[in-house]
């Protein structure tokens, strides 16, 4: 058996490109691992890592403004128990958008709340919202987006599932 320089570099060559498996078997295995696996590997990586920045972010930020709300919410009840015997038009509105506003934030937040990302029984939503954004995100990627921008992008999308017109 001829085992030129030749052949040896040509050997060397392929084994930096394929992945060779050892084996009980007189067979040899290579798993060719393409660009494209890798690229999927890695978008499926940086997606999961990106979805969870946008769900803490908003999950953070929600729960200052649950307090800001809910702060401005039982100001508002306090001013109408203390005057129980009439309340002018303006007031009345008032506490209506604000009531309006305080039981949408509290379902947005208890929904996100809900998805228990890190639960053995966590429900389905963020595996379903990751579904739906999955393709937009691989396509912001492609064009160059920043990490900052598909972060807000993700979290605007989540808040818009509790956000819906009436």
């Amino acid at each position: 058996m001829v085992k030129s320089e030749a052949f040896q570099k040509s050997l060397e060559k392929q084994a930096e490109v394929q992945e060779l498996y050892a084996s009980a078997d007189n067979e040899m295995i290579l798993l060719e691992e393409t660009r494209e696996t890798k690229n999927t590997a890695l978008f499926e990586k940086d997606y999961q890592a990106l979805v969870s920045r946008a769900y803490f972010k908003i999950i953070t930020e929600a729960e200052k403004a649950d307090v800001r709300i809910s702060s401005e919410y039982k100001m508002l009840e306090d001013q109408e128990n203390s005057n129980a015997s009439g309340m002018d038009k303006p007031f009345k509105k008032k506490k209506e958008l604000v009531s309006k506003k305080y039981k949408a934030h509290k379902a947005m937040l208890g929904g996100l709340k809900s998805w228990n990302i890190f639960s053995e029984n966590k429900s389905g939503d963020l595996d379903y919202f990751k579904a739906e954004n999955r393709d937009a995100v691989s396509k912001m990627k492609k064009e160059g987006e920043t990490d900052v921008q598909i972060v807000n992008y993700l979290i605007y999308k989540m808040a818009d599932l509790y956000h819906l017109e009436e």
